[in-house]
């Protein structure tokens, strides 16, 4: 007999399907029903896509329209600093219908790879664009793909969506039983960096916890972050004032926050968050003194694989930052690709001349970096 058809529809907010349910299809940490919930309560529209199968959701490609970011938008990414020119030109990006999880860089779907046939894809990009026509979107973006996605990229490439680079990420898959396994398999200069940063951690007195109750910590990590957002980008941070909170009152096992104390004072943080056997890290911060410091880099990889192991977890995201430092503590690297389809005449106009000039630019610094890593490393 053949298998039951999919069904799919629009399902409105996360709130609006039971956390269990919907923890049950996560495929990596940034899934989390507590993510999407704290984002969503904060201001974030959903438009999540809800595949059913004999009437039970069996995956959601999740989706938000973005009507205006400081930075982190289609529009002002593509442009960059003649975003403000293209807009009133008319070439607005603006508003789009960008299918990603909530402040992060993953645009995975939730679900498994079974489900997310072409078929499903195709129909489930017909209903986003349908929805993203509505709202009067000029645009409809998937931003981070994973470059081995074939059967997305595939059903996209059909639907006339343009293909363009958008970063590397970097992965580590956990496949060490204790941490001091993990040391011995790296280089003898990796190994002296990591016993360096060890060593420091101890004698600064400095304290590594991974704390599961965030809400007396709301405000501290609210302040840290905003900081060092400021600090890094010379930008303030286009976060609501009350997402630590928000997130924190969700109360999810999934939840944590990697902190670095000395005394009370908090030296560093992540936001980390598990689903599917994989660990996210995210939101990161440091403050002044330690940033890109000893902590910094124990922190970055160490301290996150020893919690792997203990956990038993598979794989960590550690996602787009410092990738020399990462890939010479064992990880690789994750190609995204950015999928673009303009929705008016002159966002498709728009779309084909941006997409492969924003192709060659990201490519183009890629290979850079890549130099840099290669070079770096023989060195070491």
């Amino acid at each position: 007999m053949a298998a039951p058809a999919c069904n799919l529809r629009l399902i409105g907010g996360a709130r609006d399907t039971a956390r269990k349910q919907w923890d049950a299809l996560a495929r990596r940490g940034t899934h989390r029903h507590a993510w999407f919930v704290a984002a969503e309560a904060c201001g974030a529209e959903p438009r999540h896509v809800g595949v059913f199968k004999s009437g039970k959701l069996v995956a959601v490609i999740p989706a938000y329209i973005e009507r205006e970011t400081l930075d982190g938008d289609l529009h002002a990414r593509w442009y960059g600093p003649a975003h403000r020119l293209a807009e009133a030109l008319g070439a607005s990006l603006r508003p789009s219908l960008a299918i990603v999880a909530p402040m992060s860089t993953s645009s995975d779907p939730l679900g498994s790879d079974e489900v997310l046939t072409t078929s499903v894809i195709d129909e489930a990009l017909k209903l986003l664009e349908t929805e993203a026509r509505a709202e009067r979107a000029k645009a409809i973006v998937w931003p981070f793909v994973d470059a081995n996605a074939t059967v997305i990229r595939e059903a996209a490439r059909l639907r006339g969506y343009r293909e363009s680079f958008a970063t590397s990420e970097a992965a580590i898959d956990v496949a060490w039983s204790s941490p001091e396994e993990y040391i011995s398999s790296r280089s003898k200069n990796v190994q002296r960096t990591l016993r360096n940063e060890l060593a420091w951690v101890h004698d600064q007195g400095v304290r590594i916890s991974w704390e599961t109750d965030l809400r007396q910590h709301a405000g501290t990590f609210d302040a840290l972050y905003r900081g060092s957002y400021v600090a890094r980008s010379g930008r303030v941070a286009n976060l609501a004032p009350n997402f630590f909170a928000e997130l924190a009152k969700q109360r999810s096992a999934g939840v944590r926050a990697q902190c670095a104390w000395k005394g009370q004072t908090l030296l560093e943080m992540a936001v980390a968050l598990d689903g599917g056997g994989a660990l996210d890290l995210c939101m990161s911060a440091q403050s002044n003194e330690t940033g890109r410091g000893l902590l910094y880099q124990h922190c970055l990889c160490y301290d996150p694989i020893r919690v792997a192991i203990e956990d038993r977890l598979a794989r960590i995201h550690l996602g787009p930052g410092a990738l020399y430092a990462k890939l010479l503590r064992g990880a690789r690297l994750n190609t995204r690709m950015t999928l673009v389809r303009g929705l008016t005449p002159t966002a498709r106009a728009a779309v084909r001349v941006l997409a492969p000039l924003t192709n060659a630019r990201n490519a183009a610094r890629h290979r850079r970096l890549l130099s840099r890593i290669n070079a770096a490393s023989y060195t070491e």
